[in-house]
């Protein structure tokens, strides 16, 4: 599997690529080449451009959660396969795979243009096919998406229902792959391991909802993290660099930005 970073907040030094407060990565597994998430504009768009990534041959959307800086990009995405589409350019149809509240109207649940114009999900079916799904979907052999993750003992005020992850099954043990977390990244390991019955985890990487957190929380995570025996993490997005620096006494933090690419076998 090969994971490249559309968007992070974080943009990868001399490579003049866009930066946001949003997160995209695109993987490829076999056949499989898959957006995790939009960000929260057409910065993904554009960086996937210039990283010569050709989103018209994406045959899968995993949307994490309903927040802005995951799905404020679909709008965009919709837009460009409709200029494909009028263009008489040829483009596979693509799967939006996600949990079953991800479209409902919220605060937190922003699906909308500039305007505040909602988008049903009839207009959604005009391009994608919809699997919305509280239970975890074989995306191909060594990768899955979770479902819904089960709900955290601590329920903080940002918490997203809606949200779940990818977990692909190298043979060095689990990648997770996590939008924000805001179930808990132990939460999100404990569902990867139950859904796939495999213990070892090789690698975190995703936003670890870690910002203005208390030190005696960071550090139980990276207490929790080193239990486990996580041998790679690359925190980013919603990970600021206090707790970063934090986690680093416990496990080895690695780099995450904006036009990075990783690869597990």
């Amino acid at each position: 599997m090969e994971l490249s970073v559309l968007v992070d907040n974080n943009s990868k030094a001399g490579t003049c690529l866009l930066a946001e407060h949003g997160l995209s990565f695109f993987i490829e597994e076999g056949p499989i080449k898959l957006l995790f998430d939009c960000g929260s504009t057409d910065a993904f768009i554009k960086n996937a451009s210039t990283m010569e990534i050709n989103l018209a041959k994406a045959t899968d959307i995993v949307l994490s959660h309903s927040h802005l800086d995951h799905v404020g990009g679909l709008l965009r995405l919709q837009s460009l396969y409709e200029k494909f589409r009028n263009a008489g350019i040829d483009f596979p149809s693509k799967n939006i795979i996600a949990h079953p509240d991800v479209f409902m109207p919220s605060e937190s649940n922003i699906l909308d243009s500039e305007s505040s114009v909602k988008l049903p999900e009839e207009a959604l079916q005009r391009f994608f096919n919809l699997i919305l799904s509280r239970r975890p979907q074989q995306i191909t052999e060594k990768l899955i998406y979770l479902g819904e993750i089960p709900t955290p003992k601590i329920i903080f005020g940002d918490y997203s229902p809606d949200e779940s992850a990818l977990v692909y099954k190298s043979r060095d043990g689990l990648v997770i792959i996590s939008g924000c977390s805001h179930s808990g990244i132990d939460n999100i390991i404990k569902h990867a391991q139950d859904v796939t019955g495999v213990k070892r985890i090789n690698t975190v990487i995703g936003g670890l909802y870690l910002i203005n957190k208390e030190q005696e929380e960071i550090n139980r995570l990276g207490e929790y993290l080193l239990s486990q025996k996580v041998e790679r993490i690359f925190p980013c997005h919603c990970t600021d660099v206090e707790a970063k620096t934090i986690l680093s006494k416990s496990v080895k933090i690695e780099e995450v930005a904006t036009g990075a690419k990783y690869k597990w076998n």
